[in-house]
């Protein structure tokens, strides 16, 4: 028999997929709902009457960042994590390139994508949505009578969720429409774009009150953000905004807390008993096992090899699609701890056989929790301690000029770890020191890409140093042609079609 809680989790988190297949509907579908009665649209004043109900439809948000709101094996199955945020980071760049027969993801990897571009659609779909779904909990829980540090908690919880959205639209799309309430009838459905100031204004006032209110002690782990996450995304954000004095003052905080430190050893970071602990300050809970639904995340699927079959039971669903390029793969030296970690290039099987193939990507596959490599527990990690150190490096470079003595304690620190082959630590690498301005600035932006493969930092690290066309250019990767344009995406021409208020990106 299910508990009353159940009841109110299925019904609430229910309740929300159906307000955002609605909401779907009115802001990016086609035409036709118009049509109807917008009095047919549900109002959920009705549903948030307990705690139960409110602690129920903040859980309901993570579903949106890990399996989504359509049916598995529609086009748009799939949370906000479950692979695009982190494959187009490196298809948009030097990283990797597609191999999937797919003119959605073989044009971004190509920098050939347009207005139509079915990946681009589903994306900025899916991160409207989640932020209608996190707009309805800020609206309907600060009614519901019960204890106000909890309240303030959960509302902190839905509130950091959203600024992670506005801050994935306005990195990619720029001006972008912003929207504070939840969307309960088509008369506020269709807005104009908002400038990116507004919108940043509005992802530092949420990760604001979201450090401020976020307990240390009440929801803590699995999954859900602490103060000190919202502290080092507003470290992140600021970053980008380039506002370098206030996001190393905000990267000084986590730093100087000592909450977190590196792993000793890199493999160590992608272990399934280490996820969310250690030096991961936020990550995505996936669970890759069938108790409460399909909710394995995408990293073995998508990046290794086709053709491996672990002692005749797996992993047969891994595709290859997206596989790293040469220039990749002879960035790092060859003794480099990262190399052997991130990539796979052989698998011996139980008798003794080996077989050899081109590098994949294999960093997220846990060999000794998940042999056969198929469905995977590894949740997608956000923030970690190692962009801390090397986003404070970055900052601290460009508030002086040049680099500190801090800025090379950060950025060695990482490359210190990186020595480590799992005994001992080698002599290569060695400690960062006499670099003007912008060899410092290079060293970061490679170091970050040695540290960050597929976990969703290229693209917008090139972007941010001003770099993404002479980078991806001079990588030798096939068939590419990057323009200035790319720095942003189009605003899928689906939307402005809907949407008359909407307008285009320069180029598209």
């Amino acid at each position: 028999m299910k508990s009353k809680s159940d009841i109110y989790k299925k019904r609430i988190r229910n309740l929300l997929l159906l307000i955002n297949m609605i909401i779907g509907i009115l802001l990016m579908s086609s035409c036709d709902f118009l049509e109807e009665d917008p009095e047919s649209l549900i109002t959920s004043a009705n549903y948030y009457k307990t705690e139960e109900d409110a602690v129920a439809a903040v859980n309901a948000l993570y579903d949106y960042l890990t399996v989504g709101t359509d049916y598995l094996w529609d086009n748009g199955f799939g949370g906000i994590f479950f692979n695009d945020y982190w494959v187009f980071q490196d298809l948009l760049s030097d990283n990797c390139y597609e191999t999937l027969v797919s003119a959605e993801y073989r044009n971004l990897s190509e920098f050939r994508f347009t207005a139509d571009n079915l990946r681009i659609e589903l994306y900025w779909q899916d991160l409207y949505k989640t932020i209608n779904a996190a707009n309805v909990v800020i609206d309907k829980v600060p009614d519901i009578d019960f204890a106000e540090n909890r309240k303030l908690h959960l509302l902190s919880e839905a509130r950091f969720i959203r600024a992670m959205m506005y801050f994935e639209l306005v990195k990619y799309f720029g001006d972008v429409p912003l929207k504070t309430t939840s969307t309960e009838s088509a008369d506020d459905a269709f807005i104009p774009r908002s400038g990116e100031d507004d919108v940043y204004n509005i992802i530092i006032t949420d990760l604001e009150y979201a450090e401020q209110n976020l307990s240390t002690n009440y929801r803590v782990g699995n999954g859900r953000p602490t103060p000190l996450a919202a502290t080092a995304l507003l470290g992140r954000v600021y970053l980008t905004k380039g506002d370098y004095s206030n996001a190393s003052d905000k990267l000084s905080e986590v730093i100087d807390s000592h909450v977190y430190q590196l792993w000793p050893d890199y493999a160590d970071i992608f272990k399934i008993a280490n996820m969310n602990s250690g030096e991961i300050i936020f990550a995505v809970n996936y669970s890759g096992t069938l108790s409460e639904g399909f909710k394995p995340n995408q990293y073995h699927v998508r990046l290794l090899p086709s053709g491996l079959d672990v002692d005749g039971e797996g992993p047969e669903n891994a595709h290859g699609w997206e596989q790293p390029t040469d220039n990749l793969y002879n960035s790092f030296d060859p003794l480099d701890r990262r190399r052997a970690v991130t990539f796979i290039t052989s698998y011996t099987y139980s008798d003794g056989t080996t077989v050899n193939f081109d590098p994949h990507i294999g960093k997220f596959w846990d060999q000794e929790a998940e042999p056969r490599g198929n469905s995977t527990n590894s949740d997608v990690i956000y923030i970690r301690y190692a962009d801390v150190l090397l986003m404070y490096a970055e900052a601290l470079n460009e508030v002086n000029n040049g680099p500190t003595t801090e800025a090379y304690d950060a950025i060695n620190e990482v490359r210190k770890r990186a020595r480590f082959n799992g005994v001992v630590e080698q002599n290569i690498l060695p400690d960062l020191s006499g670099l003007s301005y912008s060899e410092f600035r290079d060293a970061v932006l490679n170091e970050r890409r040695l540290e960050f493969v597929m976990e969703g930092s290229r693209y917008n690290d090139l972007k941010r140093f001003g770099k993404l066309i002479e980078v991806v250019q001079a990588s030798g990767k096939s068939n590419v042609n990057p323009q200035d344009i790319h720095y942003l995406f189009p605003i899928p021409q689906r939307e402005i079609d809907l949407n008359k208020k909407l307008t285009q990106n320069t180029g598209y």
